[in-house]
């Protein structure tokens, strides 16, 4: 049953009905789009109702208010220290060791090297059972390729009805061919749990599960809010499209500053570098945002209530007011001019700020991360990855036409001898 009380709105290119991000005016100074991220004066929300709606409606991103706030707070159970370190070690570790054991020597794309790396977290983080072998794998990965476009549908330069109806169709066969039955046995165990039969510790820990426990949110909207906030949720997919940028970012500082090459071991120094080529290659380069009231910003932009406004999140993180007269270059020793995120705005900013950002590239404040801190899963595999001596290899790196988030199509690396593993921190 759909329910259409939800006025569905977020950015697009060019949008399905509501007026295009080209034709909305554009905030691109650092501090004007902090300000809006952080201003009540303004919620999630783009042009007229969200292209790929059908596919992440109802999602974590799409709410605000009362609602978002409830559903981060039910969602970060799987944010929390020991989960992080579980999906890093215990998930995430041994399928890249695997992997860049087969690979020394070899010339893979790195694409899609991490998105078969990266399968195990994915069914990991979202509840998924049963993919345990290669010709399953293989067969997962494929319709998750074509589920997960139409969720970042708004950024694709091509026809968003055929992009949104061809993910749509995928969806509904990932949903009957995974999700119902990991649906039924978690709902099993949850039962058995609670008539006493089945041990906290014995439940699984993944998204699914945690959405079936707090059945009362998620039930207010239609049943397929579940797929639709579990597509939404693609941690593997993401960081498959940003490692590239920073495998060359680094590759590219190092070979100019050699004194750099003896940190590829240093967890801090590759956070350092993960996070300065986010600020530049942002996974999302712009968010729309939607006045309730008539507000002015400080800087004397004025907007009434209604009004769309585009955050150009790229933009604003190459403010040289901010970020130095060499903003757009690469340096992960840049130190801001002001008291600011070194990743730029590349999670977003203020309550709506990434709540995987900790999970991506670990601890990124000021204090010096703990002994316990989970490292990261960017770190980890970067760090991996050049312990496995990766090296961009000649001109065949592409980016995508396609769309406007500047990611790669093919990146072509080659490994060499694995270097000696140092500790593990």
């Amino acid at each position: 049953m759909q329910d259409d009380r939800l006025s569905y709105e977020g950015t697009s290119l060019d949008p399905l009905t509501g007026p295009a991000a080209s034709e909305m005016p554009w905030l691109r100074s650092y501090h004007d789009v902090v300000e809006a991220f952080r201003s009540k004066a303004f919620i999630q929300g783009g042009g007229g109702r969200r292209d790929s709606a059908p596919i992440t409606g109802y999602g974590v991103l799409a709410l605000a208010g009362r609602d978002h706030f409830e559903r981060r707070r039910i969602e970060a159970v799987l944010f929390r220290k020991e989960m992080l370190r579980w999906f890093e070690n215990g998930v995430l570790a041994p399928a890249l060791a695997a992997a860049l054991a087969g690979a020394t020597g070899a010339q893979v794309d790195l694409l899609p090297f991490l998105r078969d790396v990266f399968c195990d977290l994915t069914c990991a983080f979202w509840g998924i059972d049963g993919v345990d072998t290669p010709a399953a794998r293989q067969r997962f990965l494929a319709v998750v390729d074509e589920m997960t476009p139409g969720g970042a549908v708004e950024w694709e330069r091509g026809n968003h009805r055929e992009i949104v109806a061809s993910s749509l169709a995928a969806q509904r066969r990932f949903a009957a061919a995974y999700i119902q039955p990991a649906r039924q046995r978690r709902e099993g165990l949850i039962e058995a749990h609670a008539a006493g039969r089945l041990d906290e510790a014995e439940l699984p820990r993944d998204l699914l599960t945690v959405m079936l426990r707090n059945k009362q949110h998620f039930d207010r909207w239609d049943s397929e809010v579940y797929v639709r906030e579990i597509t939404l949720f693609a941690p593997g997919d993401t960081i498959m499209r940003f490692v590239p940028h920073m495998v060359a970012e680094i590759y590219g500082w190092v070979s100019g500053h050699p004194e750099d090459a003896a940190r590829l071991e240093d967890v801090g120094f590759l956070r350092r570098c993960a996070t300065e080529s986010l600020r530049l290659h942002p996974a999302s380069p712009y968010f729309i945002r939607r006045a309730v009231e008539d507000t002015t910003l400080p800087s004397g932009r004025s907007f009434r209530a209604g009004d769309y406004v585009v955050l150009d999140v790229t933009t604003a993180s190459l403010d040289p007011s901010v970020y130095g007269a060499d903003a757009d270059r690469f340096n992960p020793h840049r130190v801001p001019l002001h008291k600011v995120k070194q990743v730029g705005l590349a999670f977003g900013e203020g309550p709506h700020t990434c709540i995987g950002a900790v999970m991506s590239v670990g601890e990124i404040t000021a204090r010096r991360p703990g002994p316990d801190d989970p490292l990261g899963l960017v770190p980890y595999t970067l760090r991996e990855l050049f312990r496995a001596g990766v090296t961009p290899v000649g001109d065949g790196a592409q980016l995508n036409a396609g769309n406007a988030r500047g990611e790669f199509t093919t990146f072509p690396v080659r490994f060499g001898a694995a270097r000696p593993v140092a500790e593990a921190g």
